[in-house]
């Protein structure tokens, strides 16, 4: 369902965006919201994924393509793609055809003929499972998943159940979105809203990291350790030369230091 959730949330922002009643800093928020789902909605041309996961959903298959006005040549394109695919990957093979027989086997042909008959029957049905499919008329399902295992159970279209279960069952995105931004609410604080996007990045990642347990405490303590040690060391310098080096350096202050350590600012 990415393609009709990016179709709400267009219209709602076209809606907002063109409502004068709004104050104008909100409209041209949903100016800028309209710009960045374009642009996320044209790189679903670059993947036939979300275009095969609406086909092979009951509730919208090209009803919904033609609702939305898409150009009749998107929904061929669409089509072709989805049969290619079909035909490629899924649909099946026909058995070898029989060699050709001769006259002394006639009785044993009038015997087999019926068998023979179902088989090509069931092997034209079995091919033509995305077209019976795609002929019939779309209706409501809540769960387009339990539909096809539902249909997968019946021992119906067999080849096309496991092409339609292939696809929708594709992750949307490759990554939890909601516990991403969720957990970057905990790392981003109101005290911490200056951080850049890098320390952002390793924060949320080190933290995930932590919680799937692939960070060794021992190691990640003793690194920690090690470069705190390395930060609050002061800095060496050159030994001084004539009477520096007996009573160390002076200051502007007056202060005097030990020789070979320089006064940190």
């Amino acid at each position: 369902q990415v393609i009709p959730i990016i179709d709400v949330l267009h219209d709602c922002l076209i809606r907002t965006a063109a409502d004068t009643t709004k104050h104008c800093t909100v409209r041209h928020a949903a100016q800028r919201g309209i710009a960045t789902i374009n642009k996320y909605y044209s790189l679903t041309d670059e993947s036939y994924v979300a275009r095969f996961a609406l086909l092979l959903h009951p509730t919208f298959k090209t009803d919904y393509m033609q609702d939305q006005e898409w150009p009749s040549s998107w929904i061929d394109t669409a089509l072709d793609l989805l049969r290619q695919e079909w035909k490629a990957n899924y649909v099946p093979r026909p058995q070898a055809t029989p060699a050709e027989t001769t006259a002394a086997d006639i009785s044993l042909v009038d015997f087999d003929r019926y068998q023979k008959q179902k088989r090509a029957a069931a092997t034209h049905a079995a091919i033509d499972q995305l077209e019976s499919y795609l002929a019939q008329d779309s209706f409501s399902v809540d769960d387009p998943l339990a539909y096809w295992n539902q249909k997968w159970s019946d021992g119906v279209w067999p080849e096309l159940t496991q092409m339609a279960l292939d696809y929708l069952t594709i992750p949307a995105t490759s990554v939890n979105v909601e516990h991403a931004f969720s957990f970057g609410c905990q790392t981003i604080s109101l005290y911490w809203h200056s951080l850049r996007s890098e320390t952002i990045r390793a924060s949320i990642v080190f933290g995930d990291r932590c919680k799937q347990g692939l960070v060794n405490d021992d190691e990640l303590v003793e690194w920690l350790c090690e470069k705190v040690s390395r930060a609050g060391r002061p800095r060496r310098e050159e030994p001084h030369g004539d009477d520096s080096s007996d009573r160390g350096e002076e200051t502007g202050n007056g202060d005097v230091i030990d020789d070979g350590w320089s006064f940190l600012d």
